[in-house]
């Protein structure tokens, strides 16, 4: 580092209300997240408001350097490393701040978690839907920045689909909120000579052309798969107004799934759903091999199921042998190389009874699992362990049957999956 940043870092920090730091201890902290990617970082801040960010955003631009923000670090793929500065929103930005039951949403800040967030609604009967196998760590904004699906996604959806409007800091340190905008007011905005409004127009120009358009209809995943996080969701908004569709634009589409790199968010209103019904039942079918296990979930998908997952062998095997994970563990048949893990909900036992016996004919007239039990109580948070389990476990295996965490969130149709996932083993 130049004698001249180092400078500048010192008087930056020394007009921060949180706190920013360039020792090597601090820095070797964040070189990397829950990936194999490693990459040391100029400064860690841990900023205390707003206008640190904007202190933050104007160092950045005058040093030509970058921010990678971040909270929980559970990303895969690399998303939390840079060599610039880590801006860790956990420490502070840790606010619900508003809550409308009638409308179903909530107010957050960026650094809330998940699991909590769902704690503080369920005297409401309410709760956030999507939810990843880091769900009592991963906070919002990160869930935002990846736009986080999980195991309820086939039910209440994708992040995207939950993101009402964003409080964001723009690259030149405005504050902006961005929500559903209509025809005319998209017009008013993109004709300001703001960061904004230039967003909103080069967006347009870059939709509008025939030829992006047919990049995008023919080139991006197909709509039937609701991730689709492939780079930034420019599909997501084809039908919108900004494009000449119908529905309202919405920018926050494009912020969720960009990995931090479009702004910094400092609040998001999120909307919520009423808690799931109270009788549940996990059959949680046994395979022994990949392949047939990947077979039976176009099939299985269409009994209206609230989580679908897959738990294979590796991810099991990481709980062998630790002493946390014996009484669940014994729950298993045999040794399988996949489970599939469905859960069934109903308003009555009745009707959940009914519901289970739907999904178990649909396995016996496949015959590809060779044991399908039915877990209730105590014996389905047990089985959701061993999912929650399985990540944290294998990336802290030592030697060299570790995993190397360097994909993340790939997705293709379920039609697709068994021969995708048989030709990217191969």
């Amino acid at each position: 580092m130049s004698a001249s940043l180092n400078s500048a870092l010192i008087s930056l920090a020394s007009s921060l209300e949180g706190r920013l730091y360039t020792d090597d201890l601090h820095k070797a902290m964040y070189v990397t997240d829950a990936s194999v990617y490693r990459m040391l970082p100029l400064a860690v801040c841990y900023p205390e408001s707003e206008r640190d960010l904007s202190r933050l955003v104007n160092f950045a631009q005058t040093h030509s350097s970058s921010l990678i923000m971040r909270t929980a670090g559970t990303s895969l793929a690399g998303q939390c490393v840079g060599e610039g500065i880590i801006v860790d929103m956990s420490v502070c930005f840790t606010k619900i701040l508003d809550l409308d039951i009638n409308a179903k949403q909530v107010t957050v800040q960026p650094g809330v978690i998940r699991d909590d967030l769902n704690r503080a609604l369920a005297q409401h009967g309410l709760f956030f839907g999507p939810n990843t196998s880091t769900t009592n760590r991963c906070m919002i904004g990160g869930m935002i920045g990846n736009n986080s699906s999980g195991t309820t996604s086939i039910k209440y959806g994708v992040t995207r689909d939950k993101i009402v409007n964003l409080k964001m800091m723009l690259s030149d340190g405005s504050v902006v909120n961005i929500g559903d905008t209509t025809t005319d007011q998209l017009e008013v905005i993109s004709q300001e000579d703001s960061v904004l409004g230039k967003v909103y127009s080069q967006l347009a120009k870059i939709v509008n052309s025939e030829e992006n358009k047919k990049a995008i209809v023919t080139a991006f995943p197909k709509k039937g798969i609701h991730r689709r996080n492939t780079g930034y969701a420019l599909d997501s908004i084809l039908d919108t107004s900004i494009s000449g569709g119908k529905n309202p634009f919405n920018l926050s589409k494009i912020i969720c799934g960009s990995e931090g790199t479009l702004g910094i968010i400092l609040e998001a209103t999120l909307a919520l759903d009423v808690l799931p019904p109270e009788h549940q039942a996990l059959v949680v079918a046994h395979y022994d091999s990949i392949d047939k296990c990947l077979t039976d979930v176009f099939p299985l998908s269409a009994h209206e199921l609230y989580t679908c997952e897959m738990l294979d062998k590796t991810i099991l095997d990481c709980t062998k042998n630790k002493p946390q994970y014996v009484q669940q563990r014994s729950l298993l048949i045999k040794d399988p190389k996949a489970l599939l893990l469905l859960e069934v909900r109903a308003n009555t036992q009745q009707e959940l009874e009914s519901k289970i016996d739907v999904v178990k004919e649909s396995l016996l007239s496949s015959q590809n699992a060779y044991a399908y039990p039915v877990y209730k109580g105590e014996e389905i948070a047990m089985a959701m362990e061993l999912r929650a389990a399985g990540l944290g476990l294998l990336g802290s295996m030592v030697g060299d049957n570790k995993a190397v965490a360097c994909i993340e969130d790939t997705a293709v149709d379920l039609k697709d999956l068994a021969p995708y996932i048989a030709e990217f083993s191969a």
